[in-house]
């Protein structure tokens, strides 16, 4: 892990957990909870507060980035396109489905 030289180069103002892409590196696509993913992060929170540097990441969701803002990310990107549009559409069709189950048509 290469964080702490990263964070120490002059112009680098922050360091961006891509969280997807250091699991698949790390060998443990998308286990957020594996302890090799958790040992890295920690480094990277390490080596950003060591340099004074911010920290990012994309979250999934509202407790997530309350989470990470607790933890010291300054940078926390709500969700991407596709997720927001996924939510979007399951909590329109779910709402759709309530409302017209049982109801009478006339």
């Amino acid at each position: 892990m290469n964080a702490d030289k990263i964070a120490a180069v002059r112009g680098v103002d922050c360091l961006w957990i891509g969280h997807f892409d250091l699991t698949c590196l790390l060998g443990v696509p998308g286990d957020f909870a594996n302890p090799k993913f958790r040992k890295a992060t920690a480094s990277i929170i390490a080596a950003a507060k060591k340099h004074d540097k911010s920290l990012a990441r994309v979250v999934p969701d509202v407790k997530t980035g309350v989470a990470l803002y607790k933890q010291g990310f300054d940078v926390i990107c709500y969700s991407g396109d596709v997720w927001v549009l996924f939510e979007g559409m399951r909590a329109g069709v779910s709402a759709l489905r309530d409302k017209c189950k049982g109801s009478d048509r006339n």
